[in-house]
C-alpha cells in the first residue's frame, strides 16, 4: 500500500471520485501532461510551425487535457484497487 493504514482510511471515507480527481488526474495527470507537452514541441510540431504557433494550436491542447485526464484517470484507478486489495489484506491480519 502506497498510504498509511491511517491515511488510507481517510481516503477511502472521501470516495473514489475525490480520489481519482486529486490523486489522479492532478497529482499524476497533470505532470504527465506537462511532460508529454514538452516532448510534443520537438516530437509533434509541425514542419516549420514556431513553438508559440505550437502551444496556441487547438490540438495541442486537446492532447494535453487528454493526457493528464486519460493518464491519470487510469493510473487513479490502478492505484485505488491496490490500496484497496493492501487495505484488505491488512485488516484481515496480512501483511
Amino acid at each position: 500500500m502506497s498510504f498509511t493504514k491511517e491515511i488510507w482510511e481517510e481516503k477511502r471515507k472521501r470516495g473514489i471520485a475525490r480520489f481519482l480527481v486529486i490523486d489522479g488526474i492532478l497529482i499524476m495527470g497533470g505532470p504527465f501532461a506537462v511532460v508529454m507537452q514538452i516532448l510534443g514541441i520537438f516530437l509533434l510540431r509541425e514542419e516549420g510551425q514556431s513553438i508559440g504557433e505550437y502551444f496556441t494550436a487547438t490540438r495541442t491542447w486537446v492532447t494535453f487535457l487528454l493526457h493528464g485526464t486519460l493518464f491519470g484517470l487510469i493510473m487513479g484507478f490502478v492505484n485505488w484497487y491496490r490500496n484497496e486489495k493492501a487495505f484488505a489484506a491488512s485488516e484481515n491480519g496480512g501483511t
